[in-house]
Order: C-alpha cells, then structure tokens, then sequence
C-alpha cells in the first residue's frame, strides 16, 4: 500500500483493503444532495494543496472533503504520491490509492471560500431523493421589497 511515511495505515494492519474514499455520508441523512465547485484560477488563491501545506512536488491532491456539525467542522484532502500519479493510467478504471490527510488549524468554510469562482449545493429531503423537483415560481425572504420601499416614489 502506497502511503506517506509518516502516515499511519488504516486499522495499522499490514495488506489492509482500506476503505473506499466515496460519496458523502451521515447517520441519519434527512437531507441528501450534491455539489460541484469551479476552483478560483485569479489572485490571491494559491492552490488547495499550497493552502493546506501540502508538497505538490511529492503530491497530488485528488480530492477534500469537509465534515463535521454542530461542534465545528474540519478539512481533510486526499492525495496520491505524485511517482504514482505520474505513472498511473487515468484512461482505466483501476482504483487510485491515496492517504487522507486531516488538515489543522484551518476554518474549512473560509478556505471553501477563498477557492471558490463558483459553487453549488443542492440539498433534498430525504423521502424526495431521486424525485424530480421543478420550480415553477421565485421569491424572496424576506419578502421582496419594492424599490418605492427602498428609494421613495421615482418620477419618470
């Protein structure tokens, strides 16, 4: 198994299977959904794996995640030794083995943030997961206020 030297096997067992990095899981999931985000490629972002302190020269960042609740949230990135990476065959479906990395002293929400050009979760209840939703109207909350509200009367 590839890891970082430093890095601890999963359970410490030798010829340990691992556990698949996959989708996003709760106990108790009320609300299931998605996300995708277009990583910033302006000023003054740096890079996920800079930002973490993550050597991009041994490295390669393959994905984060972010967890947590009501107590706090934290960080963790996934990456693959860069001689692995380099060599691997992206074109199959092999598996890519990675070590996890828990990322300190980081607010995972601001570094969310600071990446972000564009981001979208969309977040269901749970007895709708697979449904179809179609929006038919918008509003706003509260309600929308009117521009003779905001501004007074306009002339014309």
């Amino acid at each position: 198994m590839l890891v970082d030297r430093n890095a601890r096997y999963i359970e410490n067992g030798e010829g340990v299977d691992g556990e698949v990095w996959g989708e996003a899981s709760v106990t108790y999931p009320d609300w299931k959904g998605t996300a995708q985000l277009d990583e910033r490629l302006t000023v003054p972002w740096e890079g996920l794996a800079q930002t973490v302190g993550l050597d991009s020269d041994q490295w390669q960042l393959v994905g984060f995640s972010i967890g947590g609740g009501e107590h706090g949230y934290e960080l963790r990135v996934v990456a693959t030794p860069r001689d692995v990476w380099e060599e691997g065959k992206l074109d199959d479906d092999a598996e890519i083995e990675v070590t996890e990395f828990l990322v300190h002293d980081v607010d995972p929400l601001a570094i969310l943030q600071r990446m972000t050009h564009m981001f979208e979760l969309k977040m269901r209840i749970r007895v709708l997961d697979g449904r179809q939703i179609r929006v038919r109207a918008l509003s706003d909350l509260p309600s929308e206020k009117f521009v003779d509200e905001i501004f007074g009367p306009q002339e014309d």
